[in-house]
């Protein structure tokens, strides 16, 4: 007599209470879809889905959240980190969104170091801890699942993530244990009435997250010089009770510097620079 398997779960079918990152990416909004379809076009009971605004994302991001919250009809919740705030976040809309880097820049106020590779207390603060900030205060929940857009040809991201957090969630993943690629995301936005209004993977999230490549930098340097002097701005400012510069990274050029190097080098029709242009963050971030 044949032994009958039990069925394969559908990923996509999320049991709450589960929260889902929304990072403001292709990937993350597809997976959103995908469980939108698996529950006939509704978030499944006790599931939210956030979007934390950091101040320092390019429009495109801010109107592409939008849309999909208002083509496929669900609620997205968008938060900001406030540092005064009672409970430490604000509940925002597309239109009160910060668009001038002031989470970000609150955030690093008081700090004695930038955040860098190693110590991420941007994605940290702003995203991550602002979600939980909203989930306990808003929801009560005790536990819950972390919805992540992690693909399947992000195998490294994905392990790291497999490790038990000690936080109040466990981390699910549906698009890597569906297989989904990123070939096929590419695909259905294709296809779409509405798609990420973006020039290139080089402007995703941050618009200079210190984890792109030296050639996005160069890149988003070139093409948006007046929004990329924040960045410098933020390693000017002295911090510490010792009054001490510090950069976002140390094995590269400080942001100054590269605005300066953009300045003086005429982009040629093969231009070096342009090639290695690296993915925006959309580890903690999404």
């Amino acid at each position: 007599m044949m032994t009958q398997l039990a069925p394969v779960a559908d990923p996509f079918h999320i049991t709450g209470p589960a929260l889902i990152s929304f990072s403001g990416g292709r990937s993350s909004a597809y997976l959103l879809h995908r469980i939108l379809a698996e529950h006939d076009g509704v978030l499944p009971a006790d599931t939210v889905c956030c979007f934390a605004n950091t101040g320092r994302e390019m429009p495109g991001t801010l109107d592409f959240v939008r849309d999909c919250g208002a083509v496929w009809n669900v609620p997205i919740v968008w938060l900001e980190f406030r540092a005064r705030a009672k409970d430490g976040y604000e509940v925002v809309s597309h239109n009160s969104a910060s668009r001038a880097g002031e989470p970000f820049e609150a955030l690093l106020k008081s700090a004695s170091a930038l955040p860098n590779p190693v110590q991420r207390s941007c994605t940290t603060e702003l995203k991550i801890r602002t979600m939980k900030r909203w989930v306990v205060a808003e929801l009560g929940w005790k536990h819950w699942t972390n919805v992540i857009g992690l693909r399947a040809d992000e195998p490294i991201r994905v392990e790291k993530k497999r490790v038990r957090s000690r936080e109040r969630w466990d981390h699910a993943m549906p698009l890597f244990d569906a297989g989904v690629r990123k070939p096929q995301i590419l695909d259905f936005w294709r296809d779409q009435p509405f798609d990420l209004g973006l020039a290139g993977p080089w402007e995703g999230n941050c618009d200079g997250c210190f984890l792109k490549s030296r050639a996005s930098i160069m890149r988003m340097c070139r093409d948006h010089p007046t929004r990329m002097q924040w960045w410098p701005g933020m390693e000017a400012t002295p911090r510490g009770t010792k009054g001490i510069n510090r950069t976002f990274r140390r094995d590269r050029e400080p942001y100054g510097a590269l605005i300066d190097l953009v300045r003086r080098t005429p982009l040629l029709p093969f231009d070096e620079t342009m090639h290695d242009l690296g993915e925006a963050c959309d580890d903690g971030c999404g």
